[in-house]
């Protein structure tokens, strides 16, 4: 393996990084699980009413959509990244534009917003931004 020196800003990045894939993951795979399994939302405090505008006429399917593609490939980037694969900064970018385009499609198709919807979105940004950072560095 080669071996490759590291700068402290570098090693902060990759820490970063790991643990910001892991609660996307984490709380995403949850909490799609909550959806499918409890399709009208109550368990979350969410209304099918706010879905009118949508395709959906409950949230199951936008549970599997948030458990399978942000929560579980969120979690196999949190994976990929810790064992430094080489593609790790690639996967950690997507991984952020797919939460950055989650939420957005939540913002503009629901009624109702909520601060997480805040937090989450800037989580993306900072997935994007991590990995573009590690990208341009290829040291870890």
């Amino acid at each position: 393996m080669k071996k490759t020196i590291q700068t402290k800003s570098q090693f902060y990045a990759w820490v970063t990084t790991i643990c910001l894939l892991l609660v996307v993951g984490i709380s995403a795979s949850l909490g799609g699980l909550a959806l499918i399994i409890h399709p009208s939302g109550e368990v979350l405090n969410l209304n099918t009413v706010g879905l009118s505008n949508t395709m959906f006429t409950d949230f199951e399917a936008p549970g599997f959509i948030l458990f399978f593609i942000v929560g579980i490939l969120t979690l196999l980037a949190a994976i990929l990244t810790m064992m430094k694969n080489p593609y790790y900064a690639t996967f950690t970018f997507i991984q952020g534009a797919i939460l950055t385009g989650w939420i957005l499609a939540q913002v503009y198709l629901l009624p109702q917003t909520h601060f997480l919807q805040l937090i989450y979105l800037l989580l993306g940004l900072m997935l994007m931004l991590l990995g573009n950072f590690q990208k341009s560095r290829r040291a870890l």
